[in-house]
């Protein structure tokens, strides 16, 4: 209750009632049973309350607007750099900025001071730096150079890439000039004169009443001529830095802070030593490597698909790997939404997901499966070459067919009465069904499914590998789109999911391989993977999307003693991907394991399944029945 009380006239005003009351119950929920994690939390002190303290109080945030950050920024300069968020400082540091450096940009999770203007800062932000990798040039070299000196040079840099870009793009003047709100008199200080030199540099009108500006602006016009050359900033920055030295102004490097607030740190303009003991800078890259494929025209609708990289022609290209990530740690790959029946809120961002690699796999796993299971295999390929799926379409307007069509016959008769030569296509038809269906398997690897199944003398894991490998083959036949995910939890700031199979692969050897190497450990977060999974099938178009989920358990995690806060929040996932179109169906392994699916999915969402050892059986069963 003291930091809260300390800060409680701070979070009226930012959050009101409503607000407050939220960003409260949320840190009860996250410091749960830990009296250390609530002290840090309504100390502010946590990360995660500083941005749910601005997520509640209606400001926008980097994770909010990093979809929209990207676009803009792709569509302003033609390419897109990895974007991250930027680490928080600790204590007693400097206010926080963008910066590039290594290909990697980084942005502040928050812009303090900016409220209703948040948008509008990331924007000039991020169209600063892309001014800097559109228009700078190598990094300087720091030399000889004192901070003051190092200060002015990426000062004039600033205005020098700015300069340039405004002249290819005008309108970028509006997005800038904004924050250049420093006015033209006043003592002068260095931060005071280097505020009053940007805006003088950037705008035109801007009245100079300072000798330092004026011939800041005048060496900067005179050298317009050489505007392309980054080495013209050095130069007025060296003479510039020298004079301010000479009068005396008084600049403290450390506290220093780039202004306006929408410019980076500079760090990236320099080619800085590195600090002493100060552990390497490590930054993580997408890399994405693309291979050359030849299509093929084939009958059959599993082959419809593209053919493998052509291994008879070597392109020459060497190829370029990351290193990779240790299976331990993840890769941060998402960041969902969760629901608090409690409250009666859907707490944004609340879940970390990351992606993790499949543990050795067989390579013989697909030949093993098939000398295990010839015979089931041989009755599914049956069944699927007897499947009808899809949805039939209504041809209107027909020459021929067995029914009229409505519309055309009346449309026909008023052509007649009134004298006319009505249409002769009256009638209507039906399509051929048409395959329009894909499916998002979801399949719980909690510690649970290293039990054993007696009847079947296997764990359920391996049944679970099993029934996804025979779905996975009766859909390749078929054409579906089909992906498989694993996942598991440790808290919610570890969603563990597998990808067994991307919607884009292939069914290859690969993906046996990735089937037989999952592991089982931890918790059964549900509803977040459910909405992971509805995440990545909405970007399929098919007329049906299925998400189908196989546990053997209800939800549950490690942060979390109520029991029925994971089970709302599973149930919430599935109404919100209904409501989009989506369907959710469970196949609950077990005696025990329907207790709460009904809840959860509708009665009619899902399926209770006492044998296990039926499961590779009944699960493309029931999916060729489904599809119907």
């Amino acid at each position: 209750m003291e930091p809260l009380l300390a800060r409680a006239e701070m979070l009226d005003e930012r959050l009101g009632l409503d607000g407050l009351k939220a960003w409260v119950q949320s840190g009860l929920r996250l410091g749960g049973g830990d009296e250390r994690k609530r002290q840090q939390y309504f100390s502010l002190e946590m990360t995660e309350a500083q941005r749910l303290l601005e997520r509640y109080a209606g400001e926008e945030t980097f994770q909010s607007l990093e979809s929209e950050l990207r676009a803009g920024h792709r569509a302003l300069w033609g390419r897109m750099p990895p974007l991250r968020e930027a680490l928080p400082l600790g204590k007693g540091h400097a206010e926080l900025r963008a910066s590039f450096g290594g290909g990697v940009v980084q942005l502040p999770a928050s812009f303090s001071g900016y409220r209703g203007r948040e948008r509008s800062v990331y924007k000039a932000a991020l169209a600063h730096i892309g001014a800097h990798m559109a228009y700078g040039g190598s990094s300087f070299q720091v030399g000889q150079l004192k901070p003051l000196q190092i200060a002015v040079v990426s000062l004039i840099e600033d205005a020098r890439v700015e300069y340039l870009a405004m002249r290819e793009m005008p309108g970028l003047s509006r997005l800038w000039l904004p924050f250049h709100d420093v006015s033209p008199d006043g003592m002068a200080t260095a931060p005071s004169l280097f505020a009053r030199l940007a805006r003088a540099l950037l705008d035109p009108d801007f009245p100079i009443r300072h000798g330092w500006v004026q011939k800041g602006v005048t060496m900067f016009t005179e050298g317009i001529e050489q505007i392309g050359n980054p080495a013209l900033s050095r130069h007025i920055g060296n003479i510039l830095g020298n004079d301010l030295g000479q009068t005396r102004v008084q600049f403290n490097a450390r506290n220093y802070v780039v202004q306006p607030a929408y410019r980076d740190d500079n760090l990236g303009l320099w080619d800085l030593p590195p600090e002493p003991n100060a552990p390497p800078q490590q930054h993580q890259f997408e890399i994405n490597t693309f291979d050359r494929r030849e299509t093929e025209t084939q009958d059959s609708p599993q082959k419809r698909k593209q053919g493998q990289p052509d291994q008879a022609h070597d392109s020459g290209v060497e190829t370029v790997t990351s290193a990779r990530v240790e299976p331990s740690t993840g890769r941060v790959v998402a960041h969902l939404p969760e629901y608090d029946f409690t409250a009666g809120i859907e707490r944004p961002d609340w879940v970390t997901v990351k992606e993790y690699e499949p543990g050795p796999g067989d390579p013989l796993f697909w030949h093993k499966l098939k000398e295990r299971q010839a015979v089931l295999l041989a009755r599914i390929g049956e069944m699927v070459r007897a499947a009808s799926l899809g949805r039939a379409r209504r041809l209107k307007r027909q020459a021929e067919g067995g029914a009229l069509d409505l519309d055309a016959t009346i449309e026909a008769a008023i052509k007649l009465r009134s004298g006319q030569t009505p249409d002769q296509n009256v009638y209507e038809g039906v399509s051929r069904p048409e395959r329009s269906i894909a499916v998002h398997l979801l399949l719980d690897i909690s510690q649970s499914t290293e039990d054993p199944v007696e009847a079947a003398g296997a764990s359920v894991i391996s049944l679970l590998r099993e029934a996804s490998a025979i779905l996975a083959h009766a859909m390749d036949r078929l054409g579906d789109p089909l992906a498989i995910t694993a996942f598991s939890s440790d808290g919610r700031d570890d969603l563990r999911v597998v990808h067994v199979k991307r919607f884009e692969d292939e069914l290859t050897p690969l993906t046996g391989m990735a089937l037989s190497g999952l592991r089982a450990g931890y918790s059964t977060r549900i509803g977040a993977a459910i909405r992971y999974a509805g995440a990545k099938l909405a970007k399929i178009p098919c007329h049906r999307r299925l998400v189908l989920v196989v546990t053997d358990g209800e939800p549950s995690d490690v942060d979390v003693s109520d029991p029925d806060y994971l089970a709302m929040d599973a149930k919430r996932a599935v109404q919100s991907l209904n409501a989009s179109g989506i369907d959710v169906f469970c196949i609950a392994l077990g005696h025990a394991a329907g207790q709460r699916h009904g809840e959860i999915f509708s009665r009619r969402g899902f399926l209770q399944l006492d044998r296990l050892d039926a499961l590779p059986t009944k699960l493309p069963a029931l999916y060729l029945r489904m599809a119907r």
